[in-house]
């Protein structure tokens, strides 16, 4: 029986915005967020045998790869050795039975159809007996207990609240919905020097014979230096006022005739600020229309380009981190240090992007990383975890941690922790133990 299906009659009398949740429910797992790391951690912890809710602000799993349109999903592949399995491979060579997803390019990134991304993760949650609340998040602080574990969230559904108690937590939100109060975590950067945000958009009329659209190797480029250009000209006649970039290629669509295009930027400060958020968005939703016009001048392949489609939310790359038992610190993760507890391996470059510029600062690794599961525990609280966007790691790994392939590795191992010994202090469980269990279960943990 599903989360839901115990649940209290609504309490009459109980105004939507009332403080006074007008239910409880009751699960064993709660996972934050359905993005890549959040709904692979709901089904590695219901594969797990716990039972399992999952809160999503959207009305579908994917985050910013179907929401945002955020593609191709990096990075699979070191050195042309794949380095990361699991839940994170079934699901892409699920979309790719489907025609959905391309999944042989030895540099590592599959590139996808956001559509079909959106229906196998779907159908891989209802499977697993994941319960889904969608359209619902995280709002306020969560409740605690006694010995400072958390004991409940409040959710909120167009308004109306819902308490949610569960067993153990895990944290996949993008601004870190759960670790951002009581002190279970912080911001990463200071004000004013987080990475700018971005605003992908569908291309279709594009040549793409002409277009390069597929990256097949690690030692080709994805940005494509004319629009490069093309765009730094029209940022200095003051066209637009930033862009990133750019990369028009086959990322969150494989349909010939159509690219997905990341160039947009804009800063915010904080991106909790809803003031800062909306004027962010908005800002780059007014340039969409020229830097495709600068597009069309540039590059014969984009001469009939046409706007699709724009994602549905600005896609923010870092907020809060985890107040973490480890910090993946840069001198460790660049030397390849790979202690007992690793659950992830890292193949991306560190690929930090400048406050107030385009410019992007781009290291590859000469070593696979590692991603250590004390780097998703809380130090602070017993019951908790986070995976994805929050993983406790200092700005360089970070920038190599944060793409979706890694996102939804660690939320592989975020979920199967947590259902791990339920009832016991998450900072007390075997971590090597769990890393071995991943390991079985086909996540790679070693290289």
């Amino acid at each position: 029986m599903g989360a839901l299906a115990g649940a209290a009659a609504l309490r009459p009398g109980v105004a939507a915005g009332s403080p006074e949740p007008r239910r409880t429910l009751r699960t064993g797992v709660f996972v934050a967020g359905a993005g890549p790391a959040g709904f692979v951690a709901a089904i590695a912890a219901a594969r797990g045998g716990s039972r399992v809710t999952l809160a999503e602000t959207f009305g579908f799993p994917g985050g910013m790869a179907t929401a945002g349109l955020v593609g191709p999903i990096s990075k699979f592949n070191f050195a042309g050795r794949r380095v990361v399995g699991g839940i994170a491979w079934e699901f892409v060579e699920r979309m790719a039975s489907l025609g959905g997803a391309i999944t042989d390019l030895p540099k590592g990134n599959v590139p996808f159809e956001a559509e079909t991304y959106r229906r196998v993760a779907r159908e891989m949650l209802e499977e697993a007996g994941v319960e889904c609340l969608w359209q619902t998040q995280v709002c306020g602080e969560p409740e605690l207990s006694g010995d400072g574990a958390i004991r409940a969230v409040t959710l909120s559904t167009g308004g109306f609240l819902t308490r949610l108690e569960a067993d153990r937590f895990i944290d996949c939100t993008a601004s870190g919905a759960i670790v951002g109060h009581h002190g279970f975590g912080a911001f990463r950067s200071a004000r004013g020097a987080a990475q700018p945000l971005s605003l992908c958009f569908i291309l279709g009329g594009v040549d793409t014979e002409k277009a390069r659209v597929l990256v097949r190797n690690d030692n080709e480029r994805s940005r494509n230096p004319a629009l490069g250009k093309a765009l730094e000209k029209a940022m200095a006649s003051g066209r637009i006022r930033s862009f990133g970039g750019p990369w028009a290629v086959w990322g969150s669509t494989i349909r010939p005739g159509f690219v997905s295009v990341n160039a947009t930027r804009a800063e915010a400060s904080d991106v909790t600020d809803p003031l800062e958020i909306a004027s962010a968005t908005a800002r780059m939703r007014r340039e969409i229309p020229t830097v495709i016009d600068v597009m069309r001048e540039a590059d014969d392949a984009f001469r009939n380009a046409y706007l699709v489609q724009s994602a549905a939310a600005a896609g923010f790359r870092e907020c809060r981190e985890i107040a973490a038992l480890h910090r993946v610190a840069a001198h460790e993760f660049v030397a390849g240090v790979h202690p007992d507890d690793t659950i992830a391996i890292a193949a991306h470059p560190m690929d930090r992007h400048i406050a107030g510029t385009s410019a992007q600062s781009l290291t590859f690794l000469e070593h696979p990383g590692a991603i250590p599961l004390s780097a998703l525990v809380s130090a602070k609280c017993p019951n908790l975890f986070a995976a994805g966007a929050l993983v406790a790691a200092a700005p360089e790994p970070f920038a190599s941690i944060r793409v979706q392939a890694q996102c939804m590795a660690t939320g592989e191992a975020a979920g199967t922790a947590a259902a791990f010994k339920p009832g016991e202090d998450a900072r007390r469980l075997d971590f090597a133990a769990i890393a071995r269990r991943l390991a079985r279960q086909g996540a790679i943990v070693k290289v």
